[in-house]
């Protein structure tokens, strides 16, 4: 019987519905949720920064922008994560810190939100906010042809995707790295998640990264993601590069010690591995 109930646990916790709760995986979620928000109005209180520029009529087709100090820089374009459904850019304005200090202009993007639209949406605003940013570069020292990608959970998705989906942005994208990413759409299908994104099989297939040719990524992708983690979050990123580093430039880091919540705030930090990779992407161009 001890048996039994200890085999029922662990399926239990291997389920997309255990290993996607990050919250209850995580109690002292609030924590790191706030640790976001106090360094980034930190940031924003400390730094030069153009707030809630718009790429569109929607609330929510917007950014904020803390450019370089001088011309012709390098851009980083942040997506944020929050399972398509949540979150906003204002708690991670922290990310520009490290950036701007090496003079890379940093937009932090935000895209209409599911279930009040689709996927296919999405993602258009995304592209949409990057082709705003080339348009409008020059207006805070940036250069449209010199970009870096990075996006953190459901973002850093939404940042493999864009490049896949637009042909057109390609050539300008320096790198993409992205953080604890979400690569097959599957489990978020059969899992509690889907009552409100109402993904259809169609939409599996159409918008994973997991099932697409990356032999057409030409810019370097890190994919990094916490050791602490839940199984579902190592396993997209190690899977993704497994099945594709003998055909396209990909490189994996397991960041030792980090959950889900904590990986993300090595991006306002100097002197890591995550940040080390899109400076040298972006300084060496």
């Amino acid at each position: 019987m001890r048996n039994n109930a200890l085999e029922q646990s662990i399926n239990t916790m291997m389920t997309p519905n255990h290993q996607l709760d990050l919250r209850s995986q995580h109690p002292n979620f609030q924590f790191f949720l706030d640790i976001n928000e106090n360094e980034s109005q930190r940031i924003r209180d400390n730094s030069l920064c153009h707030l809630d520029e718009t790429y569109g009529d929607a609330l929510l087709q917007s950014l904020d922008i803390f450019p370089s100090s001088v011309p012709n820089s390098p851009i980083l374009v942040f997506i944020h994560g929050g399972y398509w459904r949540a979150l906003d850019k204002r708690s991670y304005s922290f990310v520009a810190k490290p950036f701007v200090k090496n003079k890379i202009t940093t937009c932090v993007i935000n895209y209409r939100l599911m279930p009040n639209v689709d996927m296919a949406t999405v993602l258009n605003d995304v592209a949409a906010s990057i082709r705003w940013i080339q348009k409008k570069a020059f207006h805070y020292n940036g250069t449209s042809d010199k970009l870096v990608l990075c996006g953190h959970s459901a973002g850093g998705h939404l940042a493999l995707m864009t490049y896949l989906m637009n042909e057109d942005l390609r050539s300008n994208i320096l790198a993409i790295c992205s953080l604890s990413g979400i690569f097959d759409l599957g489990p978020i299908k059969n899992s509690y998640l889907n009552e409100l994104l109402q993904l259809s099989a169609k939409d599996v297939d159409y918008y994973s990264v997991s099932n697409k040719d990356l032999a057409i990524l030409t810019c370097p992708v890190l994919l990094s993601v916490g050791s602490e983690e839940t199984h579902f979050f190592v396993e997209q990123s190690k899977s993704l590069y497994r099945e594709n580093r003998s055909k396209a430039p990909i490189a994996y880091y397991e960041y030792p010690e980090l959950n889900h919540y904590q990986i993300v705030h090595k991006l306002g930090e100097e002197d890591n591995p995550i940040v080390d990779f899109i400076l040298e992407k972006m300084i060496t161009q």
